[in-house]
């Protein structure tokens, strides 16, 4: 029996340990994500919702794609999650690349501007779910 308690208690600790420490990993996590995210949140603002920006342009377009680039590939791409770049990061580059082979200057059509305005949009939902930023609050 005491030795059953005592094989209790070491396998007890051991979980508890490991919880701990996929607890402290999880905090690390999302300190880095918040730190890296707020960059890539900002870089949405080309397209808002409201008001509209006016005078966007393809080549506006091209210099954020290639922002994202830089930032995925030099601060944070690692610390995506993968649901966050597969649903939400990789079609906003996706969208930027199809729009921008067939069209190199220019004002942006309304329904470019539209199209990734709502990947953007999509993006910043996933970033905010990854930090969980939109959870309610103790009550």
């Amino acid at each position: 029996a005491a030795l059953a308690a005592w094989l209790g208690k070491v396998w007890a600790d051991r979980i508890a340990q490991s919880q701990k420490l996929l607890q402290d990993i999880d905090i690390d996590l999302r300190k880095r994500r918040i730190e890296v995210y707020a960059e890539l949140w900002k870089a949405t603002a080309l397209l808002p919702k409201w008001p509209r920006a006016s005078g966007v342009t393809y080549e506006k377009l091209l210099g954020f794609s290639e922002s994202l680039r830089a930032w995925y590939f030099e601060k944070g791409g690692m610390y995506l999650s993968r649901s966050t770049h597969t649903n939400a990061y990789a079609p906003l580059q996706d969208g930027l690349a199809e729009i921008l082979q067939a069209n190199k200057s220019g004002i942006i059509s309304d329904k470019h501007y539209e199209a990734i305005r709502e990947r953007c949009s999509a993006l910043r939902t996933a970033l905010a779910s990854d930090i969980e930023s939109r959870r309610e609050g103790p009550v």
